[in-house]
């Protein structure tokens, strides 16, 4: 089984979550309303977008601004 680390960091508006899978990275950075998704790496790059997608979901239900888009 695979370790997947989180890191997650925010500062007022802006928010910065990194998840990486084995030699996998995907970074999800948003300013205020405009959000970016990136993920670099060799492997199942979908698998670990949707794992970081899933966390967003989660993590802006009590939020207020969740109206983040992915690019």
């Amino acid at each position: 089984m695979k370790k997947v680390h989180i890191e997650s960091k925010r500062a007022g508006d802006r928010q910065v979550i990194e998840i990486s899978m084995g030699g996998i990275t995907a970074r999800y950075r948003a300013i205020g309303e405009l959000s970016e998704l990136k993920a670099t790496g060799r492997g199942n790059v979908r698998q670990v977008k949707s794992l970081l997608r899933e966390f967003l979901r989660n993590q802006l239900l009590g939020d207020s601004n969740g109206a983040h888009q992915f690019r």
